[in-house]
């Protein structure tokens, strides 16, 4: 059975004085009874077990509450904390939404939200021996992000999987969990990656124009068949949940931090928030690359509509020469994307025209006297 602390009404200033459990399994802190306890500026209550507040618990600032030699706890029904530091724990859970106000510092041990928002105004730490436990995406770290420096996200579920994120302009508040084991619809698992990054803040799509994340991963987190290279051909792209599949956003990754470093870092450039991983694009083609087309044949670009860059799938049965151009709804030639010999196979083109306006577009693919058209639909940028 829990201990509790049941206090007479009043106003409870432990100064600098350290407060503990008096054995293993009773919880270290426990406010009720209509009790009302405010910690003041000089307040350091270091706990080793959970704090249960079922009345009045007030944080002043410049107050901290520290997790010492802490096993397996909850912190419930703390709205705010002034300070908040993991210094010698295994794994607090959050037991409601809850803000820290001044620091968040991450020593040692897991901070799992459980199905809750954290907001952490500032963020000391964060490592493989310390982050916020993310183990479902209605629980999110959500933090202030701008366009004057990175701001850093360390999350992760099974695994520590961190986040960074910068605005092109403006700021705005960012939620952002990690998922183990996502979904795999769309996507090839052997060339994927198993964790997938959600994103989400309250702005719509561009009105903080461009914005730059880093996304860090594990090896045991690729599949065996996952390439890191950058060749849009041969290499992982980004890929992003819409409509209940995953589809490939062309140009979105833009760097890596080296197919032998570890843990592996990359950057992403989009306008676009919403649920992220990166995988291959093997499964775009229609066969095995070793394998011949029976006919002239045109997929739909991907993705469609293309905000950007996109890319563009075909296949020839032999040799041939190949023209392949946009045409506006008007019938007017736009850009030429391919215009000349090539081998027998399939064949990917990458559409990235900056000056390409906005509209609906017809990919026209003529070869070896057969013609092959498809429907893109262009957002631009």
């Amino acid at each position: 059975m829990l201990r509790r602390l049941a206090l007479l009404p009043l106003l409870l200033a432990l100064g600098a004085r350290t407060a503990g459990a008096s054995s293993p399994g009773v919880p270290a802190f426990v406010v009720d009874g209509g009790t009302q306890v405010t910690l003041s500026g000089s307040t350091r209550l270091t706990l080793d077990r959970s704090l249960l507040n079922y009345a009045t618990f007030t944080p002043s600032p410049g107050s901290a509450v520290v997790i010492d030699d802490y096993a397996l706890g909850q912190l419930l029904g703390v709205v705010q904390f002034a300070d908040l530091a993991l210094v010698n724990a295994d794994t607090v859970s959050l037991g409601s939404a809850t803000q820290v106000n001044g620091t968040l510092t991450l020593g040692l041990g897991i901070l799992s939200l459980a199905g809750h928002d954290l907001v952490a105004n500032a963020i000391s730490g964060g490592s493989a021996a310390s982050y916020v436990m993310t183990p479902d995406t209605l629980g999110r770290l959500a933090r202030a992000v701008g366009s004057a420096a990175p701001v850093a996200f360390p999350v992760g579920d099974s695994r520590y999987d961190p986040v960074t994120i910068q605005t092109g302009a403006g700021s705005d508040a960012f939620r952002v969990a990690v998922m183990d084991a996502p979904p795999s619809t769309g996507l090839a698992p052997a060339a994927a990656l198993s964790r997938a990054w959600a994103i989400a803040h309250p702005n719509a799509s561009g009105v903080n124009g461009n914005l730059a994340l880093t996304v860090q991963w594990n090896a045991p987190e690729q599949g065996a068949q996952f390439d890191r290279s950058l060749s849009p051909s041969i290499g992982a792209w980004a890929w992003r949940w819409l409509g209940g599949t995953w589809v490939p956003q062309a140009g979105v990754r833009v760097s890596d931090n080296g197919a032998s470093t570890w843990p592996a870092i990359d950057g992403l450039a989009t306008p676009d928030a919403g649920l992220w991983t990166l995988a291959g694009i093997g499964n775009l083609l229609a066969a095995p690359p070793e394998a011949l087309p029976k006919a002239l044949e045109l997929a739909p670009a991907a993705p469609n509509p293309a905000r950007g860059a996109a890319v563009i799938r075909y296949g020839l049965p032999a040799p041939a020469r190949v023209v392949l151009a946009l045409y506006s709804l008007q019938g007017q030639r736009v850009v030429t994307l391919a215009d000349g010999d090539q081998d027998a196979g399939y064949h990917l083109v990458r559409i990235e025209r900056a000056s390409l306006a906005s509209g609906v577009y017809f990919c026209r693919l003529e070869s070896a006297g057969a013609v092959r058209t498809s429907r893109l639909v262009w957002l631009g940028r």
